[in-house]
């Protein structure tokens, strides 16, 4: 298979003067020398055919041999078995639902609009919160990553009491280059694909991310690849969309498919529950776990503008299984479905964004272990009188001080 992967690099890159492929002394790395940049592509079988770009610099100049690799790694994954092979020894099937070129073309297009900035006001809003939640654990962080950074919603907000140097991944190319970055923070920008999440083994402090990560098709082995690239004790914290997010619009296109269509497809995307999560944590490792929700009601003037949003966005649906196009009648009266079951009385209508939030620490023996059962002097059920307890202790205390 190496020799394989090393002859089909130095055909794409044949016509390319300043770039050389050649086999490292290395076993199963691929050495790429361009210009004055000397990087190593190792390969591993953990967890699927993955690759890493890291040391390869982003530049407009050298964006076509980025992206050059990125369509090789994928074509590579798509042709590899789609089998993981976990710590266990077990094996388990990835459900293959997303078409993440599509969702790179739509984020490509949504970059490319003179008014990109007017759709960033939900993910900046959440972005801001997941920086809190960085906020909150007092210390720093010499090396984080940004994972799925889109044009900058955490970054901005981080500064260098607490993030020593970033790395913001992205996706899409245009959205990376109209990335915002952090005004202290020295910042990487990385053209990277979610799913091919291959930082070195113990090399990051902290990894975020907001509101990209619910595209990803295999998300138990992402999981895996961050514990993995995380130090001990290093935390991944993110955001996603919630199962009941969009549910007003999911409703009101199926009712009108069915009553115009006699039928209906998938017109929203599949979204994690918030069950789920904590379960995907703990197979991939992680300890001290929170996972808590929340929601986010805008009030749009009809379906038309919250359509219109979503594309501008970039989450419109990316499914393999979605509908090519909507039939006239179908979206006319999805809209006055939509307006009857669920508007508000100023005539506006609301869209629900269920935000699910999860922190997870990578195990260290320094972290905090819970207290061995029987251990505890208090019970639950005094809880109602636990300020009179508390002062009861105290006074006994000081009588056996005196």
């Amino acid at each position: 298979m190496s020799m394989i992967i090393l002859q089909n690099f130095q055909y794409i890159f044949r016509k390319c003067s300043q770039l050389s492929v050649s086999p490292s002394p290395k076993k199963q790395v691929i050495r790429l020398l361009y210009r004055s940049y000397d990087t190593w592509l190792p390969w591993k079988y953990t967890y699927g055919l993955k690759w890493s770009i890291l040391t390869l610099p982003y530049c407009k100049k050298c964006g076509t041999v980025l992206k050059q690799i990125l369509d090789m790694r994928y074509q590579l994954y798509l042709q590899s078995s789609r089998q993981l092979v976990s710590a266990s020894g077990t094996s388990e099937s990835v459900l293959n639902v997303f078409d993440r070129n599509a969702k790179r073309l739509q984020r490509d297009r949504a970059a490319m609009a003179k008014d990109v900035h007017l759709y960033d006001y939900l993910k900046d809003e959440v972005g801001y919160r997941v920086a809190d939640r960085v906020y909150d654990i007092k210390r720093q962080f010499p090396v984080a990553v940004e994972l799925g950074c889109g044009r900058g919603h955490i970054g901005p907000h981080l500064n260098n009491d607490t993030v020593g140097f970033l790395y913001q991944c992205e996706l899409s190319e245009k959205f990376l280059e109209q990335s915002k970055t952090s005004e202290t923070v020295p910042t990487q920008k990385l053209l990277v694909d979610e799913e091919f999440f291959s930082f070195p083994e113990n090399s990051v402090d902290i990894v975020v991310s907001s509101l990209s990560i619910h595209w990803v098709n295999n998300l138990p082995g992402l999981f895996r690849q961050i514990h993995t690239s995380l130090k001990k004790d290093g935390v991944f914290i993110a955001s996603l969309f919630g199962g009941d997010t969009l549910f007003e619009l999911r409703c009101s296109l199926q009712l009108a498919e069915l009553e115009r269509e006699g039928g209906f497809a998938p017109h929203i995307s599949p979204f994690t529950e918030v069950r789920d999560l904590g379960n995907l944590l703990t197979r991939a490792g992680y300890s001290m776990l929170t996972v808590d929700t929340d929601e986010i009601k805008v009030c749009y003037p009809s379906m038309f503008e919250l359509m219109w949003d979503l594309k501008g966005m970039a989450e419109n649906n990316a499914s393999w299984s979605r509908k090519a196009h909507l039939h006239r009648d179908t979206i006319l009266a999805a809209a006055s479905i939509y307006k009857e079951m669920y508007g508000n009385s100023d005539g506006t209508i609301p869209a629900t964004f269920q935000i699910l939030y999860l922190i997870g620490w990578k195990p260290d023996e320094t972290q905090a272990k819970p207290a061995k059962r029987g251990s505890g002097t208090m019970s639950l059920k005094d809880l109602s009188s636990l300020d009179q307890l508390i002062k009861k202790q105290n006074k006994e205390s000081s009588n056996d001080n005196k």
